[in-house]
């Protein structure tokens, strides 16, 4: 009778011993924080679509995006990055998922990716001075990211601050305006809600004017707003829950499914999802500070962006690239908060260990959301047959510039009854649709940083 006592003494000694070592295993107070940032840039209803701007990412960061005819190292883009802070791992795996319609355009460090997903496998995250192991631009807008006080990622003894992914994917929503005397009248033609609605309306010179709501509800269900997770330290939601809801909500609304999420094929242009009529409008009220820059517009985000669990690296990374792309001088732009249920369904991340706060933060950049865009691309058509040669030129160039939002009505027009604006319609589309990396590109829409 002897024996299970002692054996019981011996789990129990060794219990004692590993919880006492000074090792990973047990260790008293380890803490780890991995944040997942992303930002995208939504145009003819597909995120960071290749076509919609050019890659700006050092050309060691292998990226199937059109470079700039000039180098642009200080110019940010649109995408994903993932930081970690807090107490050294060893052997962390890093898998992000997506569905066999999106397209992973780029991603840093280089690793193993297949059709459905990117993994960066056994990851040592060290404390750790000296600078990243490969050389970046000195003018990167990746260097103050580099610079920040987060985890190194040690990988066969080369440092890397942070894990980057470049995905394009349909738009999981659109947003429809209304001009209103108190700002907009917005639809969110999706199933869950959209947070931090702020549209930034051009006024001239260098100023904006911005109209704010705190939530828009989607055609669902309003989807509740959790606590952060950086907060609650919550399980994140099944991914195939959404992802039945809209199923459902298609086959109640249409009588038709839903279509595959996932960016089309190039040179095919979704179709844009359109609010049936009783879809309720919501205000998107002007706030009080009237015409502002973008750099004090943006200062408005840091309150926001913390109190999902954002710190000042990640915060200062998403501002950069909102500068860069949110504000237009032609027309209204969009920026929203997805809500996390959706962040899950896009693009599902595992961690593993598990670390002890997952925070996911993804806003949206949607353009071509304003009620005045199609009256001015329709112009700019009518432009196309001018008698001047210069201001067919000239509308042409402008054309250019909207890149992807233009493309619906441009298809729209492809057999238009005047002969010159057809064959100009067609120059434009091949240029949108298939970038040059000549000198003579296209330029292409968001790459211009507001200063």
């Amino acid at each position: 009778m002897w024996k299970p006592y002692a054996l019981w003494i011996a789990t129990c000694s060794v219990v004692a011993v590993l919880m006492c070592s000074p090792g990973p295993l047990f260790a008293q107070g380890a803490k780890l924080t991995v944040r997942d940032v992303h930002v995208g840039f939504v145009a003819k209803n597909s995120m960071n679509d290749r076509t919609a701007f050019r890659s700006t990412l050092p050309a060691v960061v292998l990226s199937q995006r059109p470079v700039p005819s000039k180098p642009a190292d200080a110019v940010p883009q649109p995408l994903g990055v993932i930081t970690f802070e807090g107490t050294p791992t060893e052997k962390l795996d890093v898998l992000l998922e997506y569905d066999n319609s999106a397209r992973l355009l780029g991603r840093w460090p280089h690793t193993e990716v297949r059709s459905t997903r990117a993994l960066w496998r056994k990851l040592n995250l060290v404390q750790s001075k000296s600078p990243p192991s490969t050389a970046f631009p000195t003018a990167s807008w990746l260097t103050a990211l580099r610079n920040a006080d987060r985890l190194a990622i040690d990988q066969e003894k080369r440092l890397e601050k942070f894990v980057l992914y470049d995905l394009t994917l349909r738009s999981p929503t659109s947003v429809e305006l209304e001009a209103a005397e108190t700002g907009y009248k917005a639809r969110n033609v999706g199933a869950a809600a959209i947070h931090d609605v702020t549209v930034y309306r051009p006024m001239g010179h260098g100023k904006y004017r911005a109209a704010y709501a705190q939530e828009v509800p989607g055609l669902g269900k309003s989807a509740p707003q959790t606590t952060p997770p950086a907060v609650a330290g919550t399980a994140p939601a099944q991914p195939g829950l959404l992802a039945g809801a809209l199923q459902g909500l298609a086959l109640a609304v249409t009588g038709q499914p839903t279509p595959p999420s996932g960016p089309p094929t190039d040179g095919q242009t979704p179709a844009t999802p359109v609010a049936p009529p009783n879809t309720p409008q919501h205000d998107i009220a002007w706030t009080a500070n009237g015409e502002q820059t973008a750099d004090e517009l943006l200062a408005s985000w840091e309150p926001l962006l913390t109190a999902q669990g954002l710190a000042a690296p990640e915060i200062a990374h998403v501002l950069s690239i909102l500068k860069a792309h949110a504000f237009d001088k032609d027309s209204a732009r969009i920026v929203f908060r997805l809500d996390p249920s959706v962040i899950e369904t896009l693009a599902p991340l595992e961690i593993t260990p598990q670390p002890d706060k997952l925070v996911r933060v993804w806003l949206v950049i949607l353009d071509g959301a304003d009620p005045e865009i199609k009256t001015r691309i329709g112009k700019l058509i009518a432009e196309l047959g001018d008698a001047s040669y210069e201001k067919r030129m000239q509308a042409k160039a402008q054309l250019l510039k909207l890149g992807p939002t233009a493309v619906p009505v441009l298809n729209a027009e492809k057999g238009n009854k005047d002969a010159e604006i057809s064959f100009r319609i067609e120059e434009v589309l091949e240029e949108i649709m298939n970038p040059s990396d000549q000198g003579n590109a296209a330029p292409v829409a968001g790459i211009d940083v507001v200063n």
